[in-house]
């Protein structure tokens, strides 16, 4: 029996899914992009903001809020990962899943813990050793939030808990709260969209 859903208007929820057996999931930069361009078009169709992501080798992170009762992030994410599989299918004449189950879904009750959850996940890249600086990962919203990009994916909620956009990067950086990711991670319970 699927698990209820918990998909709302004005609830945050951190969305993740990972390869089939843990393989990749993004074989070209232009994997990514195409992604992009369906992260960016769904977004839209579902009225969806985007808080946060990060786009890994074999897996993904979104951060975001519904922000109707109609459109479900189920809904969006269901087509976001469709779209993609049916075309990398055909791209690279395979068939079958690219995603290891539905998408998992963390609910974000505090809002004490948006900024612990973006800092997760824009540490990713370099937790797996692909980069030295968070803003050098070309497939996060780092520059989304450094640049202040007006055509970006990336909603600018997350900056408006930081005076600067120096204060944000300071935190991201800032390696002696790594207990609060830990704990962000353990005390978040998990449902599948």
């Amino acid at each position: 029996m699927d698990s209820p859903r918990y998909f709302q208007e004005d609830t945050y929820h951190h969305l993740y899914n990972r390869g089939a057996n843990k393989a990749k999931i993004f074989f070209d930069k232009n994997d990514c992009y195409y992604f992009f361009k369906k992260l960016k078009e769904y977004k839209q169709k579902y009225s969806i903001e985007v808080l946060c992501y990060c786009l890994m080798i074999n897996h993904f992170h979104i951060f975001v809020r519904q922000t109707t009762r109609d459109k479900s992030i189920g809904n969006f994410v269901g087509d976001l990962t469709n779209s993609y599989t049916k075309t990398i299918n055909k791209k690279y004449k395979r068939t079958g899943v690219i995603f290891e189950g539905k998408t998992k879904n963390k609910i974000i009750y505090d809002d004490n813990n948006f900024t612990v959850l973006t800092k997760y996940i824009l540490l990713n890249p370099i937790r797996a050793k692909l980069v030295t600086k968070f803003e050098d990962w070309e497939f996060s919203s780092a520059n989304d939030f450094l640049n202040n990009n007006k055509n970006s994916i990336t909603d600018n909620t997350i900056l408006k808990y930081f005076r600067s956009v120096e204060d944000f990067k300071s935190y991201i950086m800032n390696a002696e709260d790594f207990e609060e990711l830990r704990k962000y991670l353990k005390n978040n319970s998990e449902k599948s969209c």
